[in-house]
């Protein structure tokens, strides 16, 4: 793990590095990237995590998010943001992780010069409705300032029971301390904004614009993304395939990280040629 090196883009975007050498792999974190106060060690711990995920021999950049948010951050500010980043270091594959895969996709879809391929995981171009009352919730409790109240809707995230039990106990170890691990909740509001702000889903036409070839990672039993809205993105992008994990939830890049791994594997190094939606097995 030695090679993890962090910095700086713009002067404001942090991220980790892993390896080094041309055809780069870009990451754009999840939610959770803004809802906590970023430290190093939390950043270190996100990479290594992420990167089990990715087939070795290319370097990895895992971006974070403007710590300061303006006002009128949407994605729109956050596209710019990340092009600007593709401009200095190349062209790449992009891989967006829930929150960032609405980043992502739009992305493709706006700045296809910057995209070689396309991978969503566990995300897809909007949000199930169930997971949109959830983002509901959590900004209001945010915007309240009702850290714990946040934290309650991810109580059963896993699909392993001792794994929500773990992450229940250790949200009541930092309740006392809340105020020092998660962001302002300016910050929080004004990044889940950025997303819930946009109605993706009214009119999915511009999924049509991406032209990169694209993988779809989900599984059956994610709040947040349900299959419904997992099969539209994948049949609206022209040249995607979709895998998804039979009874798995939105913690699958956690859960089942070495079987992920081998589609986004194989898919990087064979898969150009869209397959329909039925074709992909359920593991």
């Amino acid at each position: 793990m030695k090679d993890f090196q962090s910095g700086l883009f713009l002067n404001k975007i942090s991220y980790v590095r892993s390896g080094s050498g041309p055809n780069p792999i870009v990451v754009l974190n999840g939610g959770q990237a803004f809802v906590r106060r970023p430290t190093p060690a939390r950043s270190l711990r996100d990479a290594k995590r992420i990167v089990r995920l990715l087939p070795p021999g290319r370097p990895v950049y895992i971006l974070g998010y403007d710590p300061s948010p303006p006002a009128e951050y949407g994605v729109g500010t956050i596209i710019d943001d990340v092009a600007r980043v593709l401009r200095e270091i190349g062209p790449a594959t992009v891989m967006g992780i829930s929150f960032g895969g609405f980043v992502a996709a739009r992305l493709a879809a706006d700045r296809p010069d910057l995209v070689k391929d396309l991978i969503l995981m566990v995300s897809a171009h909007r949000f199930s409705p169930e997971g949109r009352r959830s983002v509901d919730r959590q900004i209001a409790c945010a915007w309240a300032g009702d850290f714990e109240g946040f934290l309650d809707e991810f109580g059963l995230v896993f699909r392993r029971p001792w794994l929500n039990w773990l992450i229940r106990l250790r949200f009541r170890q930092e309740r006392g301390r809340l105020r020092e691990t998660m962001n302002d909740p300016v910050t929080i509001v004004r990044g889940l904004n950025a997303v819930a702000g946009e109605e993706f889903g009214s009119d999915p036409s511009w999924l049509a614009r991406i032209t990169a070839p694209t993988l779809v990672v989900g599984a059956t039993r994610d709040p947040f993304f349900d299959v419904a809205a997992l099969e539209e993105t994948a049949r609206l992008i022209p040249r995607a395939q979709l895998q998804l994990f039979r009874n798995e939830t939105h913690m699958l890049p956690v859960e089942r990280a070495r079987d992920v791994a081998k589609v986004v594997a194989r898919f990087l190094r064979n898969d150009r040629v869209r397959r329909p939606c039925a074709d992909a097995p359920l593991p």
